[in-house]
């Protein structure tokens, strides 16, 4: 049995424990419907069902979406270059503020493709490497689980959570201890208490299965998962060519594009300024490039990309100014 099927029966197996949970739930409610009892058990597997349900992946609110009309030069650009990749056209474009790479994910119920830049990098980086940057974004949208198996990534996430998350609630606790204390044997059972115990019982019906879950999922995915980041990244290498995506890794990695940024904004200088120092930073390495990639952006169309997001630089900007 190849590792991709397995992986697929341990999802299905995640998915159908999250079915029974809430069929469980709604038989003890519709079987029993006179007690109260029936309602409060039947309430807490339904809610369990609830909280495992798969989830489909949402766009952080750190991020702001750019309308396609404020944007056409970035807009055309991500589509030529998600052509090239053969990801799916992005249907919306977003930015942060604080972000260190570039993301191609599908959000939603509809699921779908939204890429995300972060101005930090993008302001610092030279055209060659920013077409890097979308490429290996793009690329590696390509090695997404698939419904299937993400939506079990999900719920064993949320599980793993709640389950393992939350911590110890310290103050209830003393005080469960100090009237145990003083009252002994007498000492009521709290609600503290009998959460807790209710939690453990939870934990051990649902969370070791979960475990058990996750670990064979991760290693049944791992093979095939690092093998579509290396396809990933020779797609990324043939469509903007190895030298500016060698670049962009050895940048992205050493982060040293960002102290130039925030001094830059401590002393004041503006957007053009700061640009113009990133693209003479870069001047060698452009010139020593040998033929170019599949995919290239002129300096005119960079800069008019640039213009299009001149605001959200100054705001990124005073950001990091800031941060220091």
């Amino acid at each position: 049995m190849s590792t991709r099927f397995a992986a697929y029966v341990v999802a299905i197996a995640v998915h159908a424990f999250t079915l029974a949970f809430a069929a469980l739930g709604f038989w003890v409610i519709v079987g029993n419907p006179g007690f109260l009892l029936s309602w409060l058990l039947g309430g807490v597997l339904l809610g369990i069902g609830f909280m495992l349900r798969p989830r489909a992946a949402r766009l952080s609110p750190a991020v702001e979406l750019i309308p396609r009309e404020t944007a056409p030069a970035l807009y055309a650009l991500a589509e030529r270059v998600a052509a090239s990749t053969g990801a799916p056209k992005p249907w919306a474009l977003a930015v942060h503020d604080q972000g260190l790479g570039a993301e191609l994910t599908r959000a939603g119920v509809r699921r779908r493709a939204v890429l995300t830049v972060g101005l930090p990098i993008w302001l610092a980086l030279a055209p060659a490497q920013r077409v890097a940057l979308l490429a290996l974004a793009c690329a590696n949208a390509r090695t997404e689980d698939g419904v299937i198996i993400g939506g079990a990534r999900t719920t064993l996430a949320e599980l793993r959570g709640a389950l393992f998350g939350g911590g110890v609630n310290s103050s209830r606790r003393r005080a469960h201890e100090d009237m145990a204390l003083a009252l002994g044997a007498w000492a009521p059972r709290t609600s503290y208490e009998t959460a807790g115990l209710l939690g453990r019982v939870l934990g051990w019906l649902v969370g070791w299965p979960a475990i058990v879950a996750d670990v064979l999922l991760d290693r049944l995915t791992r093979g095939r998962r690092a093998a579509e980041r290396a396809r990933a990244r020779e797609i990324a290498a043939r469509v903007a060519g190895p030298e500016a995506l060698a670049e962009l890794t050895e940048l992205a990695a050493s982060r040293r594009y960002l102290a130039p940024l925030q001094a830059a904004a401590l002393r004041g200088e503006d957007v053009t300024e700061i640009r113009r120092g990133a693209l003479d930073r870069a001047a060698p390495r452009e010139l020593e490039r040998p033929a170019p990639p599949v995919t290239t952006i002129e300096a005119g169309e960079s800069e008019r990309v640039d213009e299009e997001l001149r605001t959200r630089y100054a705001r990124m900007l005073r950001g990091l100014g800031l941060l220091s």
